[in-house]
């Protein structure tokens, strides 16, 4: 800010200015906390999102809720959601709603048994042990028109002209194209 001789006096007041939110946070934060409490509230809400096409974002989501009911608490409870994800199907946006939901927390929580004790398939080979003998059900189901290769196994992709090798195929394309 300058004032009339043209001096800058910007450094000299401290200005504020109040806002209002663009959002209704009280009304969000009800919903979350019935959403939280209420398992059903969350399965009307998501009945209503039967109609819509998917992938969706929030606003997406929004403008179909806002069409389809006047209930404030519902559409606060859409407005919760992450404006910047691209939700696949109700079922996505459901399963987020319900983060905050301690019933569906407890039911998908691991136990402690579990924890410490996990039953996991692993494969314990060394690396002269084929695939074939811990995992193969007969001696058929190898393929024989190519030899097993294990996935940690690194290609080398090897210029024919100058012998310069490359980690990836789109590199070797890349360098033939450009030696011509």
């Amino acid at each position: 800010m300058f004032d009339v001789k043209g001096n800058d006096n910007s450094k000299d007041t401290i200005d504020a200015v109040r806002h209002s939110s663009t959002y209704d946070t009280n009304a969000i934060n009800r919903a979350i906390e019935r959403a939280s409490r209420d398992t059903g509230f969350i399965n009307r809400s998501i009945q209503m999102l039967k109609g819509m096409q998917f992938p969706a974002y929030k606003d997406n989501i929004l403008n179909y809720i806002k069409r389809m009911t006047n209930d404030e608490e519902v559409s606060s409870l859409f407005e919760s959601l992450d404006g910047y994800v691209e939700y696949k199907d109700p079922y996505h946006v459901q399963k987020i709603l319900e983060e905050n939901n301690l019933e569906k927390k407890t039911t998908h929580q691991i136990s402690e048994t579990t924890r410490h004790h996990p039953e996991v398939l692993t494969r314990s080979k060394t690396i002269d042990q084929s695939i074939k003998d811990s995992e193969a059900i007969n001696e058929n189901e190898e393929r024989k028109d190519y030899p097993e290769v294990p996935p940690s196994a690194m290609s080398n992709f090897v210029c024919d002209k100058c012998g310069k090798v490359f980690q990836n195929q789109n590199d070797l394309l890349q360098h033939k194209r450009f030696e011509g």
